[in-house]
């Protein structure tokens, strides 16, 4: 049976952000929104829905809402995928992290249902001849904290002289929620990991493209491609996938019954697909699956519900 990798590699991304764990085991929280993981180290899916939630919006820049603003929230769910070619964990907000998400089993999928609190699903019969081991990973709760002095430095650090941050963004908190995520592990290595779509919450009245072009300036990115994801990012809000430039990727668009997902082939230092991950979504649910074989992949990923 293949070694599942997600509590060490959940564990390993997170202390690159300097997160301070504290379990929450009174509070169960609410499922509302949930973020899929694939189970390969060298992928960054959990950094990704912090880093998102850092890019996601920004304070009104209008001192006389701001105590209002604090105040309210807004809450929108990220269930659309989109690659970019970056490196989303060096933003520089600061982020606590607090989890009740030790990794928990389940005997069968009734069972995964009931502590994960959605209905999980498996492939249709005959794809898959073998019964998985289940596992409930999180909820994780992500809160970040804007400091203007950080993001200034971090500007400073880029090169990216002409832009300025408003000093109404000081405190400002944004919050996502993540998970539970349901696990299943196949022993010829297929892995199928679902859960609901990610909830961001933020205050209200930010100016989500403004605040954007900002952090994405902050981390390096060229003043117009920097414009151009704001201004995508804006219209269309999504969980951003972020892999580094160098990272030995192929990535495609390939249809599935339920409609468009991306196929990513992780590629070895001697340039052979090694792992090969098709990541779909819905406004429901979203899900991967993971395998050494594309084929098989893709098969398995056509066969969810």
């Amino acid at each position: 049976m293949e070694t599942n990798h997600e509590a060490q590699w959940v564990a390993d991304r997170l202390a690159t952000l300097e997160p301070h764990w504290s379990p929450d085991l009174a509070l169960g929280r609410s499922l509302l929104a949930s973020k899929l993981v694939k189970r390969h180290h060298s992928l960054t899916w959990i950094a990704v829905a912090t880093a998102t939630a850092a890019v996601c919006i920004t304070l009104v820049a209008f001192p006389t809402t701001r105590a209002l603003a604090r105040q309210l929230c807004y809450r929108f769910i990220l269930n659309r995928v989109e690659v970019v070619r970056l490196d989303l964990s060096r933003l520089p907000l600061q982020m606590q992290v607090t989890t009740d998400g030790l990794e928990q089993r389940a005997q069968d999928m009734e069972a995964a249902e009931r502590k994960a609190g959605f209905k999980p699903y498996l492939p249709s019969v005959g794809v898959l001849h073998t019964n998985p081991e289940i596992t409930i990973t999180g909820p994780i709760s992500v809160e970040q904290t804007i400091h203007v002095r950080d993001i200034e430095s971090a500007l400073v650090k880029a090169g990216a002289s002409d832009i300025q941050v408003p000093s109404e963004w000081e405190g400002v908190q944004l919050r996502t929620q993540i998970g539970p995520m349901v696990e299943l592990n196949y022993p010829d290595g297929v892995q199928i990991v679902q859960m609901r779509p990610i909830e961001v919450s933020v205050p209200f009245g930010f100016p989500l493209e403004q605040f954007a072009e900002v952090s994405f300036r902050s981390i390096g990115v060229s003043l117009w491609e920097a414009r151009a994801l704001a201004q995508r990012f804006a219209a269309h809000p999504a969980w951003l996938l972020d892999l580094p430039p160098d990272a030995l990727v192929n990535i495609h668009e390939v249809s599935l019954q339920g409609g468009p997902a991306m196929l990513i082939e992780e590629i070895d230092g001697r340039g052979a697909v090694h792992r090969v991950s098709v990541v779909h979504s819905t406004s429901e649910r979203m899900y991967s699956v993971s395998s050494g074989d594309r084929e098989l992949s893709m098969k398995t990923a056509d066969a969810l519900p």
